[in-house]
């Protein structure tokens, strides 16, 4: 039978943040968030030396979180990660002129956006730290109308990209073996074989770069897909449990599908569904198998269509023993979320602050020399992408 090929164009553009962006409502909360007139717990100055602390000053928010998503200000973060240094973090503009570094999440500061500039060095030697957790795909347009500013403004980055240019690793999830097997972190059987449904997903983003709402269409054909969300017509009860909690006890899978296809770009989305009992099935771009633990997820780009996937989910349905293996890894490893990383970033960008020998980046322009899609993201034309599904 010759192949069909249903053939989509992509556009790449600036999108608006959405204020009700799912998987912030899906979840419970686990930032602390802080107001700007909050009065941290901590004394600028360091008393067995006398000498000034350094100071690191978060400029703008992250989404509407105050403190960027960092739990604490003053030196709450680095006296309870027992950091090899101690810093005093604020979010307080009148402390603009002392700080050492200032943190500025390049996303909020778009075009025609009030208060969200970017401010001059109040003096030669401070730092200024280019921070984003979008994807390239997503936040390249914004930040190349921006291009002029951002040259020769920035001397560190942080973000998720593992690159020899990335000063401070910040992923949004990971792992990290026990130190003692758990046996009972594993889901038992009969809780496994209670599952009565098939795959899961909640979206509230229509339209995204990587095309997933087709691909998803498509699978959905040949499985059953229960869509919650903006995009689909399924809804939770109202209760103490999360709408992911709840589903997580019926269905079996869960489409961990990103918006863009862009190197190490992982989301909570797939590190929230390990924490479950469902099994993510990702879309992505990011090297799964160096971040997630053996046998604890499914590829799309293990399979050839979408059909020749939901005949796969079908076998685990059939055979639940089979199934049960996916979740073998939950002995050996544990899921850690953003607070894990946020918390090591700061300590981190602490340490490089105290290193006299730290080379700070110079004639830096970050939109062309490290966050440019064409080098990060699937190839294709600067405005759009065509993308094939080929089926039998």
């Amino acid at each position: 039978m010759s192949g069909i090929c249903i053939t989509f164009l992509l556009y790449v553009g600036w999108q608006t943040v959405r204020k009700d962006r799912i998987w912030e409502n899906l979840y419970p909360g686990e930032w602390i968030v802080v107001s700007r007139n909050e009065t941290p717990s901590a004394d600028v100055t360091v008393a067995a030396t006398g000498r000034h602390m350094k100071t690191i000053m978060l400029w703008n928010d992250y989404f509407g979180e105050p403190t960027m998503g960092f739990h604490g200000l003053g030196t709450v973060i680095f006296n309870r990660t027992r950091c090899p240094h101690t810093c005093y973090l604020t979010n307080n503009r009148s402390e603009f002129s002392e700080a050492d570094a200032v943190i500025i999440h390049v996303f909020s500061v778009a075009p025609m956006q009030e208060n969200l500039t970017i401010p001059r060095r109040a003096n030669p030697r401070q730092i200024f730290v280019f921070f984003i957790l979008e994807s390239p795909t997503r936040s390249y347009k914004g930040l190349f109308q921006q291009e002029l500013r951002f040259s020769d403004t920035f001397n560190l980055t942080a973000t998720f990209l593992q690159s020899p240019m990335t000063d401070v690793y910040m992923p949004l999830g990971g792992i990290e073996r026990r130190t003692i097997v758990d046996e009972n972190a594993v889901p038992s059987l009969s809780l496994l074989k209670n599952k009565s449904k098939t795959v899961a997903w909640f979206v509230s983003n229509c339209w995204a770069p990587s095309a997933r709402m087709e691909y998803a269409r498509r699978l959905s054909h040949y499985v059953d897909v229960g869509v919650f969300g903006n995009c689909g017509n399924l809804t939770c009860a109202k209760g103490n449990k999360t709408c992911i909690e709840q589903v997580s006890g019926t269905y079996m899978f869960y489409l961990a599908f990103e918006n863009s296809f862009c190197r190490d770009y992982a989301t909570e989305k797939v590190f929230r569904t390990l924490q479950l009992t469902m099994v993510p099935i990702v879309y992505g771009y990011a090297n799964y198998t160096a971040v997630l633990p053996p046998r604890s997820y499914i590829d799309v780009r293990d399979y050839d269509s979408p059909e020749k996937l939901a005949e796969y989910l079908q076998r685990l349905k059939r055979n639940v023993t089979e199934y049960e293996q996916y979740f073998a890894w939950k002995k050996h490893f544990r899921i850690l979320f953003r607070r894990h990383y946020t918390d090591n970033g700061i300590c981190r960008l602490c340490s490089i602050l105290h290193d006299n020998r730290y080379r700070y980046k110079t004639n830096f322009n970050p939109v062309k020399d490290y966050w440019d899609p064409k080098k990060l993201c699937f190839e294709g034309l600067e405005e759009k992408r065509v993308v094939h599904l080929n089926e039998e």
